[in-house]
């Protein structure tokens, strides 16, 4: 009988979380923020929207950064902020690269990741901290570098 209500309060829960309305990510580009003899930050910014009517927790940024189809940096970091219903916020990213990672020329690049988020409710919340329900929205930005523009000349 218990493992018959564990799954009807399961199968429930799935159903009313699919009513909330997924968020989108997008990406603006990178500008060289710090940089030193061993390496560059470029600094990204995620721009998330929500359109829907329930606010959305967000929890953790995870990216990747490709030169020349090389990753040169794996990052991951708390978003640190809530989506608040139909509104958007931006959640900065750093990518620290060090000079030897980078071509001589100019490159093209790709930052792709994801920020997770967690629908309202303790429910909810205890199935994203046991990792069994994730929710996220992709976000992905390809263009081009020139470090001997990012080292000042």
């Amino acid at each position: 009988m218990n493992m018959r209500l564990t799954l009807a309060f399961l199968a429930c829960g799935l159903v009313l979380g699919g009513c909330v309305t997924r968020p989108t990510a997008s990406v603006e580009g990178g500008a060289a923020t710090v940089a030193t003899d061993e390496a560059v930050v470029l600094t990204f910014t995620v721009v998330a929207q929500n359109r829907g009517e329930t606010e959305l927790p967000l929890r953790m940024v995870d990216y990747t950064l490709s030169v020349d189809g090389n990753r040169v940096f794996r990052g991951r970091r708390s978003a640190e902020a809530t989506l608040s219903r139909k509104d958007i916020q931006t959640i900065e990213i750093p990518v620290p690269v060090k000079w030897e990672d980078l071509p001589q020329g100019e490159s093209s690049y790709r930052l792709s990741g994801e920020f997770t988020y967690t629908l309202p409710g303790i429910f909810w919340q205890a199935m994203f901290d046991a990792g069994l329900y994730r929710p996220g929205a992709d976000f992905e930005l390809e263009g081009t570098l020139d470090p001997a523009a990012l080292r000042g000349g």
